[in-house]
Order: C-alpha cells, then sequence, then structure tokens
C-alpha cells in the first residue's frame, strides 16, 4: 500500500512540475508539414535587442504556452548581468483592472534564488525556451499582458499580449 502511494504522489509531482508536453501527442515531422507561423514582438534598448515568440495568442486551461525569447547585444561592448537567480530571465503575467496592470504570477517559479554573473559579449545572442502552463488562478477570458525581461541586466522589457480560455473552442 505504501508503494503504491509512493508511486502516486511521485507521478502527480512530474505532471505537476514538468507539466507541458508530458503527454502531448508527438508531432508530425513529415516532409509535408510545415513549421508553424510565430507570433512574436521585439524591444530594443540602449544596448540589446529582445524578442518573443509563441505560436498562438489564445491558450486553454492546460495548455502550455511554449516561449522562445532571444536577447541579442547590439553594442560594441560586453554586457555583464548580474542575475539574483539561475534562470537569467523572468516572464511576468499581468491582468488588466480598473488601476491598470495587476500581477497574476512569474515563470520560473522554481529558479533557484543562487547570484548569477554572466557576459553576452558584443553582437552575440544568448536564447532560452519557457513552458508555461495555463493555470486555474489565471483569469480567464481576458486580456492577459505577458512581460519578459532578463534578470540583473539592461531594463529592456518584451510585452505581448495573450489571452486564457477555460473553455474547449470548436
Amino acid at each position: 500500500m505504501m508503494r503504491k502511494s509512493v508511486i502516486a504522489v511521485l507521478l502527480t509531482s512530474i505532471v505537476l512540475i514538468g507539466g507541458c508536453g508530458i503527454f502531448a501527442p508527438k508531432s508530425d515531422t513529415s516532409a509535408d508539414s510545415a513549421p508553424a507561423a510565430m507570433e512574436s514582438n521585439s524591444v530594443q534598448g540602449d544596448s540589446m535587442i529582445l524578442t518573443i515568440e509563441i505560436p498562438k495568442r489564445r491558450y486553454q486551461l492546460g495548455e502550455c504556452i511554449d516561449l522562445r525569447i532571444t536577447a541579442t547585444n547590439t553594442s560594441q561592448e560586453p554586457i555583464v548581468f548580474r542575475s539574483p537567480t539561475t534562470a537569467g530571465y523572468k516572464v511576468t503575467i499581468y491582468r488588466m483592472t480598473a488601476a491598470g496592470w495587476r500581477w497574476v504570477n512569474q515563470y520560473p517559479q522554481a529558479a533557484m534564488q543562487v547570484k548569477k554573473v554572466w557576459t553576452l559579449q558584443a553582437a552575440q545572442s544568448v536564447k532560452y525556451n519557457q513552458s508555461i502552463p495555463v493555470m486555474r488562478d489565471w483569469p480567464m477570458d481576458e486580456a492577459l499582458r505577458m512581460v519578459v525581461e532578463l534578470d540583473g541586466g539592461p531594463d529592456v522589457k518584451c510585452p505581448m499580449i495573450i489571452s486564457a480560455s477555460a473553455k474547449i473552442q470548436d
């Protein structure tokens, strides 16, 4: 009995922590399938271009937002990042209220709180991939603002409007 309980707890933990894509159907990799078009937004700061890409803007409860983040150093000098976490970036979800955009959640949620110093050399890029599950505590059927920024670097924030729905669309 104890062994079954431990296995159930482990499987539940894997689904909750790893969640996105574990039970997803395999994608079609035949020659006939074309790559999916991506929605994207870029913001240019003084020394960096930050770009985010997602496959679409509307998501269902439990679905994952597969986010691609690219930061490119456009300056002639290296940029030193002093990140307060090991993630190197953060993604924040906001909802619109009468008082303006209000914080809903931030990802990655399990980034270790260990300072990380790294350098992005001149004219080089760094890429990150993050899967963010649409959670029950997110506001449904309204505009949400997703903002991406690199941790500990230039103040460049790249926003994109998305929405989530609890209803299955036909």
